[in-house]
Order: structure tokens, then C-alpha cells, then sequence
């Protein structure tokens, strides 16, 4: 799980959001609520029009990303060594 920053005005800096929770504002953009890790007070983070995916951390599913076997073979074919992401 990727960790959530966000800027915590009493400590002065950026720090790890704990709990964080997604919230719509009235102009349709998307945010994310949540505590902070060092002094405990509220954090409010802008994140855009498209709503955040939170992954916990409690979650033990894997995800399973399907393999396009066939863009590996044709990319092998034309150049000649393993197609790399």
C-alpha cells in the first residue's frame, strides 16, 4: 500500500494521513479526510475529479493482473528479446 501525505500545518511539514477517508466537495472534485500520524489533528488533501482508491492495509485479496501473452510473443518475434513494462 502506497502511503498518503499530506501537509500537517501544526508540525510544519508533510506527514503520513492516517485513516484516510474520500469526500466530494460541492464542485464535484474529489478529497481525501483523515488524521495526522504525528500531532493527531484533522488533514485535508485535494486529489482531483476521479474518485481515490484507498487500499487498506488489513486487506490480504492479491490482486491478479492478467498477462498479455500474445504483445510478449509478437514483441519477441520483432525484436528479438523479452518485452519488458
Amino acid at each position: 500500500m502506497s502511503t498518503i501525505f499530506a501537509y500537517d500545518v501544526k508540525a510544519r511539514k508533510k506527514v503520513p494521513m492516517k485513516n484516510p477517508q474520500p469526500y466530494l466537495m460541492k464542485n464535484g472534485s474529489w478529497a481525501l479526510k483523515g488524521t495526522s500520524a504525528e500531532t493527531g489533528i484533522s488533514l485535508f488533501r485535494i486529489v482531483g475529479k476521479q474518485k481515490p482508491v484507498i487500499e487498506s492495509e488489513n486487506d490480504q485479496s492479491h490482486k491478479i493482473i492478467p498477462t498479455n501473452h500474445f504483445k510478449r510473443f509478437v514483441h519477441y518475434l520483432v525484436f528479438g528479446r523479452n518485452y519488458e513494462y
